[in-house]
Formats: C-alpha cells, sequence, structure tokens
C-alpha cells in the first residue's frame, strides 16, 4: 500500500489552507499536540543552615561561600529529580544533547558515538562523565565558578556599562563608540553607539544582566574574525543580516539557518539583532524559569511544562565557560562583595562523592596480558613505591584505568590480580587481549544499581548507573567472589560498555517475570518511548527497529486506541510504549505496526532532530506563512513536489499515532 493510499491527497483552495493552519495554531496553544507533561513538584526556598542535608556536600560549600561573601544570597531550587535519570536524560537518551570540542578524547567523548562529528564538525558527542562533571553543581559552589548560577534579572544596583565594557574588553569588534555595519544594499551604515551602550539599552529594556548578555555574545562570536561569524554582515547568502546571539543556530547549517532567522526579524543592523535577541532570551528562557545560564544549559527546571529538551547550546561547558566571564567582570570592577543573588539546583540520591574531571586516567574494563618475565605489581604508581606482587610473561591481569600521564619515565596502569587485590604496573610490560569470558547469559538488573570499572566497592570506579530492569549480558561469573563482602559478576551493556555489578542484583532472563522485546517498525522508521501512558505524555526517547527493551508491566493502561507497556530501554530509561510496536522475544513478528495499518513516515522529522513533535509542525506552519511561494525539499513531507496542508496533516497523524 503506497503512502497517498493512507492519506489521500487533499485539494483545497488557500483560504481552506489558511483555516487549517489557523486550527493547527489554537491546537498547538490548547496542548492537544504538545506533550501534558507530569513532573514532580519543584520548589524553590532560601537557604538556611543544614538544610541540605539529604544532598551531600552542599552545606559545607554554600557556608564557605557565605563566610567569605556575607551579601550573597542562595536559593535552592529542589528539583525533585534523580541524579542518575537526570544524567541518562542528557545523555544517552538524545546523543548529540550536550556536546564537547572536537579536541577532547577519552573519557570526555560518548563511547557510543565515538568521533562521529556533530554541529559544525568541530564536536562530538559529550560521555555521562563529561555531563555529570558539568551539571553537578558541587563541583562549581566556589568563588571562581559560581556565577553560572547568578539570576540573570537585571539589577542596576550593580551592574553598569563599565562592567560590559570589561567583558568585551578582548574582542576588537566591539571597540570604538560608533558602531559601522554592512546594509543588506550592500552600503554602510552608522550607528552612533558603542557596542557597550547598545547592549546596556537592551540588557534594560528586556530586564535581564547586561553582563549574561555581553557574555553571551562575546561566548557566540569570540573574536568575530571567522567568515562564518553571524555578527559580520558578510555572508554571501545572507549580507546585511545580524544574528549576535546566533538565535536558531541548529540543523546541519548552524550559520545559514541563524542568518535566515535574522532576515525573517528583520535584523538589518547590529542593534536590532542584539535588542531582539535580549528579547528572545528574556522571554523564552527567564520567563521559562531558566533564570541562570546553568538552567539554560541543562534545563531541569520545569516550570514551563518541559525537561531536557529547552537548552539554549549544546556545549556542555557553556555555563562554565560564561559564568567565568562574568565572574572576571564583577572582580575588576571591585563588585564581587555586591548582593548577588545565586540559584542553586539540587538533586535527589546525588552520589557521596562529587562527580570528577574525566581528565586524567580513564577507566576500562579489559583484559591484558604480561610480556616479561619478573615484573612488579606496586601500591602506586612509582618505582619507588611498595611491591605488592610479580608477574611473569603470559600471566593475564584485569585492567580498571589507563594512567594520562606518565611517572618515573612510565604509565602506570591500574589492574586486578586473581585474588581481587589491585595495583599498579608499568604498561611497558603488558599488551591488551581479547576478554576473558566464561559466561554469555541474557539477565536484567532487579534493582538500580552502580556499574563498576572493577569488581569491589573500593578502589574501583562508578561507570554509570544500571536501572531496575535493564538488560545486561553477563560474560563472567565466579571470578571475584567475597570480595568487598560481594560476589561480582562482569557485564556488557548494550552499547558494549563493560563493568562489574554485584551478581545478587542481577536475575537471569530464564528465571524472572521480565519479558524482553524488540522494537517493530519500519526500517526508517522510530517510535517514541513517553513518560506515560498515552500520547500526551512528553517524549523520554525514540527508538528505531529491533531497539531492545524489558517489559516490566504489559497493558500498564489504555489510551489514544493503543495499549500501552511499561518498558525499560537498553540504555536505562523508563518509559511507556504502545504495544502495538513490540514483538516479544521467542514471538513472530508483528506486521500492523500501527492500528490503522499505515506506516511511521520518516519524512515528518523536518528539522532533522531525529524527533518528530511539535516543533516539525511549527517549522511547516512558519514556512507556508512565510514563503509559500518556494520550495524546500525538508518541509515536503509527502514528496509530492510542493509544500501544502496534506505535508501538516501527516505530521499531525504521526504526533497523534505515536
Amino acid at each position: 500500500m503506497s503512502k497517498n493510499d493512507v492519506l489521500p491527497k487533499m485539494n483545497i483552495g488557500k483560504f481552506a489552507k489558511k483555516i487549517i493552519i489557523l486550527n493547527i495554531i489554537i491546537y498547538i496553544c490548547i496542548g492537544i499536540l504538545l506533550p501534558n507533561n507530569i513532573f514532580a513538584v519543584q520548589t524553590k526556598h532560601s537557604y538556611s543552615k543544614g538544610q541540605l542535608s539529604k544532598y551531600p556536600g552542599y552545606d559545607t560549600l554554600i557556608q564557605n561561600l557565605q563566610a567569605k561573601h556575607p551579601n550573597w544570597n542562595f536559593t535552592i531550587l529542589e528539583t525533585g529529580l534523580d541524579w542518575n535519570e537526570v544524567i541518562k536524560n542528557e545523555t544517552v537518551a538524545s546523543h548529540g544533547r550536550n556536546l564537547i570540542y572536537y579536541t577532547y578524547s577519552g573519557n570526555w567523548v560518548c563511547s557510543s558515538c565515538g568521533n562521529r562529528a556533530y554541529d559544525t564538525g568541530k564536536w562530538k558527542c559529550a560521555s555521562e562523565a563529561s555531563v555529570s562533571y558539568y551539571m553537578d553543581p558541587r563541583n562549581w559552589l566556589n568563588e571562581t565558578n559560581i556565577f553560572q548560577f547568578e539570576n540573570l534579572a537585571y539589577n542596576g544596583d550593580i551592574q553598569n556599562i563599565d562592567g560590559v565594557k570589561k567583558i568585551l574588553s578582548t574582542v576588537g569588534w566591539a571597540n570604538g563608540d560608533t558602531i559601522t555595519y554592512i546594509k543588506p544594499n550592500g552600503q554602510k551604515g552608522t550607528i552612533n553607539k558603542s557596542y557597550a551602550q547598545v547592549i546596556m539599552d537592551a540588557a534594560k529594556e528586556a530586564g535581564i544582566s547586561p553582563y549574561h548578555l555581553a557574555a553571551r555574545i562575546k561566548q557566540e562570536q569570540g573574536s568575530n574574525t571567522n567568515a562564518s561569524s553571524t555578527g559580520r554582515g558578510d555572508n554571501s547568502t545572507y549580507p546585511g543580516y545580524y544574528n549576535f546571539l546566533n538565535i536558531q543556530a541548529t540543523g546541519s547549517n548552524v550559520i545559514g539557518n541563524a542568518l535566515k532567522y535574522a532576515q525573517t526579524q528583520g535584523w538589518d543592523d547590529p542593534e536590532k539583532s542584539i535588542k531582539g535577541g535580549a528579547k528572545f532570551i528574556a522571554g523564552t528562557y527567564i520567563s521559562r524559569g531558566q533564570s541562570t545560564l546553568y538552567l539554560q544549559k541543562f534545563d531541569v527546571d520545569n516550570s514551563d511544562g518541559s525537561l531536557y529538551y529547552h537548552q539554549y547550546m549544546q556545549n556542555v561547558s557553556a555555563s562554565y565557560t560564561e559564568g567565568n566571564t562574568v565572574r572576571s567582570s564583577y572582580e575588576g570592577m571591585g563588585l564581587l562583595d555586591s548582593s548577588i543573588n545565586f540559584v542553586i539546583p539540587v538533586y535527589d540520591n546525588m552520589p557521596k562523592e562529587i562527580s570528577p574531571s574525566p581528565a586524567g586516567t580513564v577507566p576500562v574494563t579489559q583484559n591484558v596480558q604480561v610480556t616479561n618475565d619478573e615484573i612488579n605489581i606496586r601500591s602506586a604508581r612509582s618505582t619507588s613505591s611498595p611491591e605488592i606482587a610479580k608477574v611473569n610473561k603470559g600471566d593475564t591481569l584485569l585492567r580498571i584505568e589507563l594512567a594520562g600521564s606518565k611517572e618515573n619515565g612510565y604509565y602506570w596502569d591500574k589492574v586486578v590480580l586473581s585474588d581481587g587485590r589491585k595495583g599498579y604496573i608499568a604498561r611497558d610490560f603488558i599488551t591488551q587481549i581479547n576478554d576473558v569470558t566464561n559466561s554469555n547469559t541474557s539477565a536484567v538488573a532487579n534493582v538500580s544499581v552502580n556499574l563498576r570499572n572493577g569488581p569491589g566497592t573500593t578502589d574501583t570506579s562508578i561507570i554509570t548507573t544500571i536501572t531496575s530492569g535493564q538488560s545486561v549480558t553477563i560474560i563472567e561469573v565466579g571470578k571475584y567472589n567475597g570480595l568487598d563482602g560481594y560476589n561480582w559478576s562482569r557485564v556488557k551493556l548494550s552499547n558494549g560498555t563493560q563493568g562489574y555489578v554485584v551478581s545478587d542484583y542481577l536475575t537471569e532472563v530464564t528465571s524472572t517475570n521480565y519479558i524482553i522485546a524488540y522494537v517493530n517498525c519500519n526500517s526508517d522508521g522510530k517510535v517514541n518511548v513517553r513518560s506515560g501512558a498515552g500520547t500526551k505524555y512528553s517524549v523520554v526517547t525514540s527508538l528505531a527497529k529491533d531497539a531492545k527493551v524489558t517489559v516490566l508491566q504489559k497493558a500498564a493502561g489504555n489510551d489514544n486506541g493503543y495499549v500501552w507497556d511499561k518498558i525499560v530501554t537498553s540504555d536505562g530509561l523508563e518509559g511507556y510504549i504502545a504495544n502495538s510496536y513490540l514483538r516479544y522475544e521467542n514471538s513472530q513478528p508483528n506486521t500492523n505496526t500501527q492500528p490503522n495499518g499505515s506506516n511511521p513516515n520518516e519524512n515528518c522529522d523536518v528539522d532533522g532532530d531525529n524527533i518528530v513533535d511539535s516543533a516539525d509542525l511549527y517549522y511547516v506552519i512558519k514556512f507556508l506563512k512565510e514563503i509559500p511561494e518556494e520550495y524546500n525539499p525538508s518541509y515536503d513531507v509527502d514528496k509530492d513536489g510542493q509544500i501544502d496542508s496534506t505535508d501538516l496533516y501527516i505530521i499531525i497523524v504521526y504526533l497523534k499515532q505515536h
């Protein structure tokens, strides 16, 4: 059956088309097409000593800051979110949601994505370790890094043009008392204001911090000598248009998309761009509860009815960098002891240890073989440290850390002996070999449990958290029994990550009530996993054909013509999926992927973010409203050579059925 057999072409006039578009916009506004997100209650309150005992480490750090800066004020945002759930939503739920610059490697980079290029080609997907490091507020509750938590509302008592000039002092394009720019007609224009004054005016009008605005522009534009900058006005496709804050700089052509948006907004000079961008940030972020650099980078405030999706930048370190820029400005003007307000988020079930930097040693789970006789295993990374054992050529060891630098002329890697003792060996005398395994058993975690790089709770690192119900493959058992009071199993996750788990926290699939299932849809389609049993709930993630899940509860709900199963993905995300999209293990494939017999349409993802949602509908509506006479294949959902109401209809049907 062809696509047009399922969704017949509608021949309607322009007036009817406008009515349909108007109705869709109304539906969006009243929430019919947008998810009805249901979240835990979040609260904000002023900090008082001793009230954060359930959040390890916060009290001491905040009290240290209060002692040094008595005029600083701290508001606590109790997110009600589980820390492990937050990290998974910021990483495996949507690879590329957080990016690290391409010069980083090793533990900084997502192991699933590896060297895959994102955005402009100079970014990689950030690892869980990277995201945990930057997201853990405890890493930044110090005098240097605190300003990513500053409330970004306008504060005329301490914010002034001198501070803006200080922030802009290292960028050449911001010098001088006038702004010279290129008009769309190629002629030169002049604004009789400095960039600092324009930013100050824009901040006052928008009600946001001018320091935040200046730091954000500096972050986006840098020295502004790059030919791909959105602040030069000399782009050959959109000459004379400016987007200093890179609003809508998304997709594969970030510069072009940003300048195209600037053209639609009439930003044909720097002042219009900066003032328009300031209003956009104020209205789109600060008024939605994302009133700090941290909350704009990491969307963990649900006051706007959403989580995780509404994030200003993909750069995982953006709030850290911009916050330090603002702090330098305060310091330069002697304002660090002023009355400044900070909003500090806290999460449930945070680890006692503050999330470490991924720099330096890299946790691994690998087998190695000794290449020489009489090689010392030492208690520390040094030739002078005590010897704890000797190994000989052909001996097999478990390596759990790769050293990042040399000591006494050697890279000292951390290894585990057969009796569970841990020590260090010079890398020159070992070579990596294939995994040494004695099992290949499918299992699920029966509780949420830490996955460690080696056996034992001491001298090992937590790699990630396995969610209750998450499927794993046990590849080794019985080798490290009784270590730190537990028996340990070596497991492999769906993305290839390996580590050790307490054996009692795993249950073989054959002896459990859990059911393993696989996503059943066409090869190019994806199926949404939602936060509740129905299409009105928010999308947690999207799964491709043959993705493996664990069914926690069959028929957990019935809504929108679907029966919904509660599942855990192989990445450890919990959610609900219409069971007509599942085929259960040892069952025949389900060929009827949707109740009405239609298949998911891969062309519905018009914005290219691998998720079909109301944003795709919005972009088609916007295209029809602003430039209906043009043609762009990205918006031609049914690929019939024209963009019209049928394309909107297909997306609506897709959203309703998913």
